[in-house]
Order: structure tokens, then C-alpha cells, then sequence
């Protein structure tokens, strides 16, 4: 199979996180092991993650956030304004409901 074309078309068609895919398993000695079925899913995969990726750079970046690397776990509760541990903080059995 002609390796350079395919590579070639996968990224005219935006499709970058599959030709990295495609370009890793095609380097991996046990990558003939796989199935087609198994190298389609894997580089499906990884194109469906790098664009959820970009997405979420992308709104992080059009939201302008004060403080970008905010969490909640970083909250100052000894703060004169004085927030509720209790209110702010959702028990972990919750989390999982």
C-alpha cells in the first residue's frame, strides 16, 4: 500500500489526528497484528480526540477567562469573604449519581 499518498489525502481532508494515527501503527512492528476493523477504530479514535481537543482550546480561548487555571479544589476558604467549605464542595457519592 502506497504509505505517502494515503498520509497525503488524510491531511488535504483535515483529517491530522488520523494520519498520526495511521503514521504510528504503520511504524509499530505489532501494528500488521490488527485487523482493518481495529486500525479504523484506532485512528477514528484519535481524530475524534484531537478534535475535541482543538474545540476545547478554541472555546477556552474565545472565553477569555480570568483566571484559566481556576479549580475548585484551589479555593482559599480562609478568605475574609469567608465561603462555605460545605456549600461549595459536592460530596463524592454525588459525583457518581
Amino acid at each position: 500500500m502506497l504509505t505517502h499518498p494515503t498520509l497525503d489525502q488524510m491531511l488535504a481532508l483535515g483529517l491530522s489526528g488520523m494520519a498520526t494515527a495511521y503514521r504510528e501503527l504503520s511504524d509499530q512492528p505489532r501494528g500488521n497484528d490488527l485487523s482493518r476493523d481495529e486500525w479504523l477504530g484506532l485512528m477514528l479514535d484519535r481524530e475524534i480526540a484531537v478534535r475535541a481537543d482543538k474545540r476545547l482550546t478554541n472555546r477556552l480561548v474565545t472565553a477569555k477567562l480570568r483566571f484559566p487555571d481556576a479549580c475548585i479544589e484551589n479555593i482559599d476558604f480562609a478568605a475574609t469573604r469567608g465561603p462555605d467549605r460545605r456549600q461549595i464542595q459536592v460530596p463524592t457519592c454525588m459525583l457518581w449519581a
